[in-house]
């Protein structure tokens, strides 16, 4: 199930709820648009945790979250390459990353 869409937030597949709404790269369920609704309206109202959720229910988020993870590693090295192709320093990605030029070099130079 690897290919089935998820919530970006609480990792819920599109079978486990009623809509997931699509973004450019993200997804959102019903259930984390009114959750973010009643923050929305009350801030002192906390964001739902997977504490209740049992273990079978949690190993079955982990194909989804490395999903995300995965997307997230190839969009940000296509977004390094753009700015190295318009010929962006280093150094300035490194700053832009919260990292060191040599940091940002060794991670996506060779990619």
């Amino acid at each position: 199930m690897p290919d089935a869409l998820s919530c970006s937030f609480c990792l819920r597949t599109s079978d486990e709820v009623t809509r997931l709404l699509a973004g450019a790269s993200a997804h959102i369920c019903d259930e984390c648009v009114a959750a973010c609704d009643a923050i929305l309206a009350d801030p002192s109202v906390a964001f739902p945790t997977l504490d209740g959720d049992d273990e079978a229910a949690l190993l079955a988020r982990l194909a989804p979250a490395a999903s995300l993870v995965e997307a997230a590693s190839t969009g940000l090295d296509g977004l390094v390459g753009i700015v190295r192709g318009r010929g962006v320093s280093w150094a300035r990605i490194g700053a832009a990353l919260g990292t060191s030029r040599q940091a940002a070099w060794e991670r996506f130079a060779e990619r």
